[in-house]
């Protein structure tokens, strides 16, 4: 079982991020598993967190236990078959021990036999249970009265309008005054310069350079849809998705396919914010159908938080992807995706 325990630290800009990943082989062994604990798993400055696993016979929980304070711990429970069965956040410890070491506990789920994702289980015994976690921890303090978030989580319009506001007001007069129009065939969508060169580093150094979109404030793209560039411009200057009225995508049902060329639009573009939201909606719509493209979507642009989860659901579900077509392309095409598949879980 322990084997089956993946630990991962991606650097952030201003935070600690790691990604932990715990398979169960059969989802049916949940009402045998008793009280499990994974290894200590090393933070930085000395912190560490593990994970805990109960499984009785009509309960399941999962909960992080760590020395650290200020951390926000996410989890997301998948079918081997790649079905999202819970997810849940927690910003704050359900308790603490201030016991020498000051341990803080996050029970991020605990589910009865009556719950509908329990009923989930028990309809696919066989299936493997795969539980994502991302523990982020902010180098300086979390809770701190700044109305900056952290990078990995950027979920507020209130705070990406607050980050808008300050570039535009670094910005020069002139910059401001200007307009620039994004061509997409016939079409055309217009948007302030400022705020381009204020949130895509992209477009700030096309910008800057001699290159003839700075000359004529013209760019012509032949591999985003006007749609999804539509999308993209609102979200730059809303810091939200178009028709969503809260947060991200708490209420709002994307196409896969649009959500996977938007996600293309925001790292050609380098817009963080909008990244991390389709990884947010992309996550939920992973299926065995769908999982090569995603796995090329996640190796292509180097996203920890894809490959992890694509990994995973290879690992779990390989029996049956290697008989697949698109498994036989991928590793033709892209065999350093499928190596780190099969070794993912010491396959």
């Amino acid at each position: 079982m322990n084997k089956r325990c993946m630990h991962q630290t991606i650097d952030g800009v201003d935070s600690e991020c790691y990604l932990f990943t715990w398979s169960i082989p059969k989802a049916s062994s949940i009402n045998y598993l008793d009280t499990l604990e994974s290894e200590k798993f090393e933070m930085r400055n000395k912190h560490y967190y593990f994970a805990t696993l109960d499984g009785f016979r009509h309960t399941f929980s999962f909960s992080i236990t760590t020395n650290a304070c200020g951390v926000k711990c996410s989890v997301s429970m998948f079918l081997g078959s790649g079905t999202l069965l819970f997810s849940n956040t927690l910003k704050t410890p359900t308790k603490e021990d201030r016991s020498s070491p000051y341990l803080r506990y996050y029970d991020l789920m605990s589910l009865t036999c009556d719950s509908e994702c329990y009923q989930k289980l028990k309809q696919h015994p066989n299936d493997s249970l795969i539980l994502i976690c991302r523990i982020i921890l902010r180098v300086e303090d979390y809770y701190s009265d700044s109305v900056e978030t952290l990078e990995y989580v950027s979920t507020n319009s209130l705070n990406y309008m607050k980050k808008l506001a300050d570039a535009l007001r670094n910005s020069s007069e002139s910059l401001l005054k200007e307009k620039v129009s994004l061509r997409v065939g016939k079409e055309s969508e217009t948007v302030n310069k400022a705020i381009l060169c204020a949130r895509s580093p992209v477009f700030a150094k096309m910008f800057q350079s001699d290159m003839r979109e700075a000359k004529e404030n013209v760019v012509t793209i032949t591999d985003i849809k006007m749609p999804v560039l539509k999308v993209l411009v609102s979200f730059l200057c809303t810091g939200i998705l178009s028709n969503c009225d809260s947060d991200w995508a708490s209420n709002w049902d994307f196409d896969f396919d649009f959500l996977c060329e938007l996600y293309y639009a925001a790292n050609k573009y380098d817009i963080t914010e909008l990244r991390h939201v389709c990884v947010d909606l992309l996550l939920p719509q992973i299926s065995i159908e769908n999982i090569f493209q995603v796995a090329k979507l996640a190796f292509t642009h180097v996203d920890e938080r894809l490959k992890s989860t694509v990994k995973t659901l290879i690992a779990a579900n390989i029996e049956t992807l290697v008989s697949k077509n698109e498994w036989k392309d991928l590793i033709n095409d892209e065999p350093q995706i499928a190596v780190e598949a099969l070794t993912f879980f010491d396959i």
